[in-house]
């Protein structure tokens, strides 16, 4: 149905600063999109035959679909196929290349507010950490990378795609491109700097091939971007070697992060300018984390609770 216009959207995705993931995943969204009209909604063909009821019966679809386990889509990924039809005639309609913009009329499901999961604490942190030693180009890297994402609470994707030029090792400060091709300056932190410094110095380099020319700041053994797989090995393994239980990933080094520096006392519009939350909403998650550990202090050491204690052991 009309493959011209997802070649068109994604080019408008690219144009508008949209990151790869997005300009990747929109357009094949969409494309799903277009197959449940072709298959349920004979009377549609073309895009102007689409109307706000037919995207209204789609999101019904969505909810009423089961994967092949027999469970329900799940609410996120119900938000994202319905968003990035959204965005597809908000784009489009902004180029004239589509003549009615139904992007007003399209309601996405709130999210619900649920707490991450497998928060490590600040003793699985340090224990993972100390069990990186940097002793070849490889741990030496390691070490640099994951003392960088638990101090700066990056993105998988940012520390990734993070280049030589915006670490900054004088002023302590690293410049991050985030979602929607925000960028944002946070502080390394002091302890992780001589990390940094040995990694460039002696073994970013080693790391390379001669023939092989990149601006990547961390680099895989092969002189190339480290993917999103090779990342969460990384941590996997560190992980399993540090005898961590919990199951650690990259995105819950941001979640440590932000969690551990409200519990010391961090104000919360410090940690949504280091994590480059746009609504702070997005940030207040992490304050409902940090009362569950006060929770379980309350429980334990309140001289009420332990009287509510004795009563139910009588």
């Amino acid at each position: 149905m009309e493959e011209i216009k997802l070649h068109q959207f994604a080019e408008k995705l690219e144009l508008a600063g949209y990151s790869k993931r997005c300009i990747a995943d929109y357009p094949a969204q969409v494309r799903l999109f277009f197959t449940y009209l072709e298959k349920y909604e004979e009377e549609i063909h073309t895009i102007k035959d689409i109307s706000i009821e037919h995207i209204t019966a789609y999101h019904c679809w969505l909810q009423c679909t089961k994967l092949k386990k027999g469970e329900y889509l799940s609410s996120v990924t119900v938000r994202s196929r319905l968003g990035a039809v959204k965005t597809f005639y908000v784009l489009m309609h902004r180029e004239r290349l589509v003549e009615c913009n139904l992007a007003p009329l399209i309601h996405i499901p709130k999210r619900k507010s649920s707490l991450p999961r497998n928060v490590p604490s600040e003793k699985d942190m340090q224990n993972l950490l100390n069990a990186i030693e940097p002793v070849d180009n490889i741990t030496t890297r390691d070490k640099a990378m994951l003392e960088l994402l638990y101090a700066t609470g990056m993105r998988n994707e940012e520390i990734r795609t993070a280049t030589v030029d915006m670490l900054d090792i004088q002023q302590r400060t690293l410049l991050i491109t985030g979602k929607g091709s925000k960028d944002r300056i946070v502080p390394v932190g002091d302890w992780v700097i001589p990390y940094l410094v040995e990694y460039i110095e002696a073994s970013r380099q080693k790391l390379l091939n001669q023939k092989q020319t990149t601006n990547l700041l961390f680099i895989s053994k092969n002189g190339r971007r480290i993917s999103n797989g090779n990342l969460g090995d990384i941590i996997r393994k560190y992980t399993k070697k540090a005898e961590i239980g919990l199951a650690i990933t990259p995105h819950s080094f941001r979640h440590a992060c932000a969690t551990h520096l409200l519990r010391a006392g961090a104000d919360i519009r410090y940690v949504q300018e280091l994590l480059g939350h746009a609504d702070l909403s997005s940030t207040q998650i992490y304050t409902k984390i940090d009362i569950s550990f006060l929770k379980k202090a309350h429980q334990k050491y309140h001289p009420r609770e332990k009287e509510l204690d004795k009563d139910d052991e009588q």
